[in-house]
């Protein structure tokens, strides 16, 4: 267990920027630092806030600390520790953005390049222009297509074509009609098929031998096949206001580029440090300063207001896996992630050389991660306000969290009280395989006096919503969507119709 950093002196810090002071007042110590975080972490395991936390504080090129509490599983009761795997989401993004700067800085590829240049076996949308759009509109999430269409579906959620395939996947991404940013996984997919395209081992073996082998992360992977049992689990509310497991709707065919890596504290601690120290780590330079630099370059704004804002920090625009943004007017490089209850914070504030890696599970814990990191940027501003300020978000924290217990008594009533319920002949014109060329077959089985479903790594019950209207309710990782069969006169549906997506009953 990595544990505090005994020797750091306590001294007083000046930011400027532009000649402004950003934030002046008597640095705490390290040891000050790693105590007060690690505490703060604890106390909200404890308050029941989430089932596990892990936080990791890098200052000055070294980890502070690296530290898990509460369970990995708390139905089996199996704590997290050093070795857990935490799913970081959407901080994927980082490693995949990451590995086109350096593939760019050695003249690979490049960013100004058209995508049709280095896809030449993608099919488009017929109302796409490809040739106008860049690999960096790509990395920006400003290429104007559908961002929620088949290939992020696939790559996300079901992994029900092969990953192969997904470049003809892109007929399905039609576009907006906008080129603003608008963030998505489909650009960060893309990205991986550019990978695939330029180098012969493909994104997976070039982030293992390029980006985690030199930086030192021995114990990141973008699998879960053989970690099942040290991949920390997502977490509900059961009816008693406890937390539960619940399964983790996640297979090697979903571990994808822009979502999809599982590793430990001490990596992602170690992946702060490279990026923040320029590509410098143990005192070696094991990544071009130039890709480091050109991965925090900002390759678009933000121009829509309501995306300037997350939690307490200002966003400006993207670089390549990263976004650009501020922490109280302090310049922030940052990446989170959530996917099912899991959530994942990853930060840091270059010119204060301070960073925060946070993990948790929870289903309403995934602003205690954003907590617990400005409350580590206070404290090493040296703001006076610092604890005042994590008790007053502590207590908006702990609303929701009562809110969501009770919510959850509710939803079990009415579970007991019963659902509407279909006989089994009028469930049975429902059951069958239904069929998309994007989006694959989804099977619908009779089972247990009930219907369930299975589409890729997806399964579990399908509720009846409306008995009337023929619509359905499925859960899909933790989201609540409706499917609608079409009334075929008494007999077997001829579709199901989910999300926008029609699929055809197949003649097998």
């Amino acid at each position: 267990m990595f544990g505090v950093v005994r020797n750091a002196l306590a001294v007083s810090v000046m930011i400027h920027t532009a000649g402004d002071v950003l934030a002046q007042g008597p640095r705490p110590s390290a040891v000050a630092v790693a105590s007060a975080v690690d505490s703060l972490a604890a106390r909200i395991v404890t308050m029941g806030m989430a089932p596990a936390i892990g936080v990791a504080v890098v200052m000055d090129g070294k980890t502070i600390l690296a530290r898990s509490h509460g369970f990995a599983d708390a139905s089996r009761g199996i704590r997290a520790d050093d070795r857990t795997l935490w799913y970081i989401a959407s901080t994927s993004k980082s490693f995949t953005g990451f590995a086109t700067s350096l593939l760019a800085d050695e003249g690979v590829i490049r960013f100004d390049a058209p995508i049709t240049s280095l896809l030449r076996r993608a099919r488009w949308h017929a109302d796409a222009r490809p040739d106008t759009l860049t690999l960096a509109r790509f990395l920006s999430h400003t290429h104007g297509l559908d961002g929620t269409g088949a290939v992020v579906m696939n790559a996300a959620f079901t992994g029900a074509i092969p990953e192969a395939r997904w470049p003809e996947l892109l007929v399905w991404s039609a576009p907006t009609g906008s080129a603003d940013l608008v963030y998505s996984n489909l650009g960060y997919n893309v990205a991986a098929m550019v990978i695939d395209a330029v180098r012969p081992e493909g994104w997976r073996r070039f982030l293992e031998q390029r980006v985690y082998a030199p930086a030192g992360l021995r114990d990141t992977y973008a699998r879960v096949s053989g970690l099942e049992a040290r991949i920390a689990k997502p977490h509900i509310l059961d009816a008693s206001g406890q937390w539960a497991t619940t399964t983790f709707f996640k297979t090697d065919a979903t571990m994808n580029s822009a979502g999809g890596h599982v590793s430990t504290l001490h990596d992602l601690a170690r992946w702060v440090i490279v990026q923040m120290d320029s590509g410098r780590i143990d005192g070696r330079q094991v990544f071009p300063q130039r890709a480091v630099a050109s991965s925090h370059r900002m390759l678009a704004p933000h121009t829509r207001p309501n995306a300037m804002r997350f939690a307490f920090f200002d966003r400006q625009g993207w670089a390549a896996g990263w976004d650009i943004g501020a922490y109280e007017g302090e310049p922030m490089v940052s990446r989170f992630g959530s996917y099912h209850t899991t959530r994942s914070h990853l930060s840091f504030l270059p010119r204060r050389r301070i960073g925060v890696v946070v993990e948790t599970t929870g289903s309403t814990a995934s602003t205690a991660t954003d907590i617990i990191a400005a409350f580590a940027y206070d404290l090493e501003a040296g703001r006076p306000d610092a604890r005042a300020r994590v008790e007053e978000r502590l207590r908006g924290s702990i609303d929701r969290l009562n809110a969501a217990r009770r919510q959850a008594v509710v939803e079990d009533s009415v579970q007991r009280a019963g659902l509407p319920r279909l006989s089994s002949t009028e469930l049975a014109t429902f059951a069958g395989r239904y069929t998309h060329p994007g989006y694959g077959d989804i099977v619908f089985r009779v089972r247990d006096g009930g219907l369930h479903y299975e589409w890729g790594a997806l399964y579990g019950p399908v509720d009846v919503a409306d008995a009337t209207s023929r619509r359905l309710q499925l859960n899909i990782a933790g989201s609540r969507t409706a499917v609608t069969f079409d009334d075929s006169r008494g007999g077997p549906a001829a579709s199901a119709r989910l999300q926008g997506i029609t699929f055809t009953r197949s003649r097998d």
